[in-house]
């Protein structure tokens, strides 16, 4: 049985002035099991149970959660799927026990939350379902890890945050690194050298292309709705959109 690959929710890389989105991919995969990769943070949980409804699922019928690694907006809501094995690399594990004080995207909570649930540590060569193999692409964050899928179209890496988005793809780099910077450059060679096609952590699916140029599989959107009120008398409020003027890795030490 051919493995399928679905993206739920695709992934935005957004930041504010007053913090950042969060926004993290969800990728199904339907083979001999349901296995969703990354589960996002509790911001988005209401519309994760929508996408598995409109699917014919529910929290139940999830056999396995694959944690690319264990950042709040990949994995808080594994607490949402009673049945599912939650897959882990040890080394992301073992790190989320005593994570750096200057890791906000590691909360020391995170080990409570994580040891609640039905935890499996899988490693590089593992294949988890028929044409589903783990590798192991340390940098963002100490134990991050994909998935290879081999389909009618080539091999496709579900790459999460080693691989995050388009621009990654140029610069060779991962846009935070919370790890090692030359464990995340070598981490995508690797990607880059396994797989074509991409299910990143912060964007879109997208082909890469002869040449290193990237071409998009779907189309996405995403409004932004809310306060704050433009006020009695004010033309426009406090909100605005810009494009980053300059775009660089992020390092985290």
């Amino acid at each position: 049985m051919a493995t399928t690959i679905d993206m739920l929710l695709h992934g935005f890389g957004l930041a504010t002035s007053q913090g950042r989105v969060g926004y993290c991919g969800v990728t199904l995969l339907r083979g001999t099991k349901n296995i969703l990769v990354d589960v996002a943070q509790v911001g988005r949980r209401a519309i994760l149970l929508e996408k598995l409804k409109d699917r014919g699922l529910s929290p139940n019928d999830i056999d396995m959660v694959f944690l690319t690694h264990a950042h709040w907006d990949h994995s808080l809501n594994v607490d949402l799927f009673p049945n599912a094995e939650i897959l882990i690399h040890p080394v992301e594990r073992d790190y989320c026990k005593a994570p750096k004080e200057t890791d906000w995207a590691t909360p020391k909570w995170t080990t409570l939350m994580l040891e609640a649930q039905n935890l499996r540590e899988v490693k590089e060569g593992e294949e988890i379902d028929d044409g589903v193999t783990v590798i192991e692409t340390p940098g963002h964050s100490k134990g991050s890890m994909a998935l290879l899928v081999q389909t009618p179209e080539g091999t496709a890496a579900i790459s999460g945050d080693a691989l995050p988005d388009g621009w990654s793809v140029g610069v060779k780099m991962p846009r935070l690194i919370f790890g090692d910077v030359e464990q995340a450059k070598a981490s995508i060679r690797k990607l880059l050298n396994r797989a074509g096609i991409f299910y990143p952590g912060h964007d879109r699916p997208f082909r890469v292309e002869e040449g290193g140029g990237i071409h998009y599989l779907e189309k996405t959107s995403i409004a932004i709705m809310g306060w704050p009120d433009p006020g009695v008398g004010e033309s426009v409020g406090g909100v605005n959109y810009t494009l980053e003027p300059e775009r660089q890795t992020g390092i985290i030490t």
